[in-house]
């Protein structure tokens, strides 16, 4: 887990020291905001890990339909509606999946 990036995405102006464990973490801000619970930092933790994820699967989704834009040219000799559903299929993925983890993938025409 990243306690910094945590931290700030919570507390975004506090100022606090850390050597890398919630047990190490000093708390410089007095009254002004209050120190955040180890709770606190795990739920932020996992919110900015499954928006990582999810980024990065959209990446790949991304980078898939890049490759098979092709595939839609009009001199292209490819199955245009195989392909279409394909690359539908891709676009409706973060929608038709819970998780990243999750995603299954369509398989190419």
């Amino acid at each position: 887990m990243n306690i910094a990036r945590a931290i700030k995405h919570i507390r975004p102006t506090s100022q606090w020291v850390c050597n890398g464990s919630y047990e190490t973490l000093v708390w410089l801000d007095g009254n002004s905001e209050q120190k955040p619970t180890k709770e606190e930092i795990d739920l932020a933790w996992n919110s900015i890990s499954n928006n990582i994820a999810w980024e990065q699967t959209r990446l790949n989704r991304d980078t898939l339909l890049s490759k098979s834009d092709w595939t839609q040219l009009a001199d292209s000799k490819a199955d245009k509606l195989a392909w279409a559903a394909y690359r539908q299929n891709l676009r409706d993925i973060p929608q038709n999946f819970d998780t990243p983890e999750s995603v299954a993938w369509p398989s190419k025409p």
